[in-house]
């Protein structure tokens, strides 16, 4: 269980301490690399502030944290008359790719795709029809639901998310752990582009429903009413400026040379829809490429 991180004036990372049973030890760093995700590693970063990292770690740029990004989605269900088996089978994995692009969507930045999610979002019982889709009382609510069970259809979409001032991890400063640190708290707000685009995947969802037969849409949800943290990303953004990003392309600390991140924190958008596992792991392997091939240089920047 890691306490603290001890870093040097010069901004090598010198050492962890971390508790083994009841027992605090301490190991030297040749080499840190975090890949606590988008939420733990800037609390990691930001609860390990010093003299001579008053913001806390690799944080010159006052960026860890910011640029916090949750998952930007929308789902639409009806009824399709005369389908039966909606609930059969494996989940479907037909996925629209045509909108998954920086321009595919007009008057706004960011992509998005569709797929059929019936099974994915939990219409494989009677007790999801009966709770989510139908009304009534008694006899006529059960043959309802009888003539109905299977025939449930169901659109959703995944957007690009891009943050905004209001969207950003930061510590609690009250509560805290059984060790002493501060739990992170999670911010996040939909921007005038993350509406713009919530609305196309809205709109287009229930278009794609009524091609498929659904007369009437029966049950929406999505990001414009509950915060998603399916995948969650930003918060140590990538870039080949220090003044606005945490690492550059390598993953490798703007401020520390010895320190790499390896997670979602440092996608500088969420991506188009597309699940973000690949993409982690290809950075991953990146950074392992520049730790073996000696790509730790001196940091780009005096310390803050």
């Amino acid at each position: 269980m890691h306490l603290r991180i001890h870093s040097h004036s010069s901004g090598r990372i010198d050492s962890l301490e971390y508790l083994d049973g009841k027992k605090v030890r301490r190991i030297e760093t040749p080499m840190l690399i975090l890949a606590a995700g988008a939420v733990q590693t800037p609390r990691l970063l930001l609860a390990n502030r010093s003299r001579h990292f008053s913001a806390g770690l690799a944080n010159g740029s006052r960026q860890v944290g910011r640029n916090f990004m949750e998952t930007l989605f929308w789902s639409s269900t009806g009824l399709v008359a005369g389908l039966t088996n909606s609930h059969v089978g494996l989940p479907s994995d037909a996925i629209c790719w045509d909108f998954n692009a920086p321009d595919a969507i007009a008057g706004t930045v960011g992509g998005c795709r569709f797929n059929s999610s019936t099974q994915e979002i939990g219409f494989t019982g009677p007790i999801a029809y009966a709770s989510r889709l139908l009304d009534g009382f008694g006899k006529g609510f059960k043959d309802k639901l009888r003539n109905s069970f299977g025939s449930a259809l169901s659109i959703s979409a995944m957007g690009e998310f891009l943050p905004n001032d209001g969207t950003f991890i930061d510590l609690d400063p009250v509560e805290k752990d059984r060790l002493g640190i501060p739990v992170p708290r999670l911010h996040s707000s939909l921007g005038p582009e993350n509406i713009k685009r919530l609305r196309f995947m809205a709109d287009k969802s229930r278009q794609l429903l009524k091609a498929a037969g659904v007369e009437k849409v029966l049950e929406e949800i999505g990001a414009w009413d509950s915060f998603s943290a399916t995948h969650v990303f930003g918060t140590c953004r990538m870039g080949s400026d220090s003044k606005t990003s945490v690492v550059n392309a390598d993953g490798r600390s703007h401020d520390h040379p010895n320190l790499y991140i390896t997670d979602a924190s440092v996608f500088p958008s969420s991506g188009g829809g597309e699940s973000p596992s690949l993409t982690i792991q290809a950075l991953a392997v990146r950074a392992a490429d520049g730790i073996v091939h000696g790509k730790m240089l001196t940091p780009s920047k005096p310390p803050a």
